[in-house]
């Protein structure tokens, strides 16, 4: 009867024991869930802010045509009227060149920004892994979670990358 009560309580223990382990690896699988949705409200962010960038980018660009436009014409006008072409010249190049800068600095900007996302993104999956390899060694029965977890894991940073080259490169 011993032997029958002991193998009860054991059985009841391990039992006790997989379920702290599910419940644990619920609580991890939330958590990140919580993550994934932090990152995809950050990549909204990012697109918004992107979207932005691109209306103030168009913007500037049609300003800057309507006067380099308003200056040909008064180069036109300059020149049949033959006084000094060369100031019209001179502002149209100065122009250009504001144009040109301002294209410059907004690739840099998204250039920034990319790069953020990228390193956060990169700290994030070292966290993550090492997060994953310290559970893995305190719970050997979970041995298969961890393929499964950096699978996912890494699933999710390729999407991220992917919406980050949707985001920064323009069709």
């Amino acid at each position: 009867m011993d032997t029958f009560i002991d193998k009860l309580s054991q059985k009841k223990n391990a039992q006790e024991m997989i379920l702290a382990n599910m419940n644990a690896e619920a609580a991890k699988m939330e958590r990140m869930q919580e993550q994934m949705k932090t990152y995809d409200e950050l990549m909204q962010e990012i697109r918004q802010v992107n979207l932005k960038t691109a209306e103030n980018l168009s913007e500037v660009q049609k300003t800057l045509k309507e006067y380099l436009d308003k200056l040909e014409a008064l180069q036109a006008a300059q020149s049949r009227d033959n006084e000094n072409g060369q100031t019209a010249e001179q502002l149209k190049a100065l122009l250009e060149e504001k144009f040109k800068q301002s294209d410059e600095f907004l690739h840099r900007e998204n250039v920034k920004v990319y790069r953020n996302v990228q390193a956060s993104v990169s700290d994030e999956l070292n966290r993550q892994t090492d997060e994953l390899k310290k559970s893995q060694a305190q719970n050997k029965t979970g041995r298969a979670l961890l393929p499964i977890s950096i699978l996912t894991l890494l699933a999710v940073l390729a999407d991220i990358v992917i919406h980050l080259l949707n985001v920064t490169i323009p069709m």
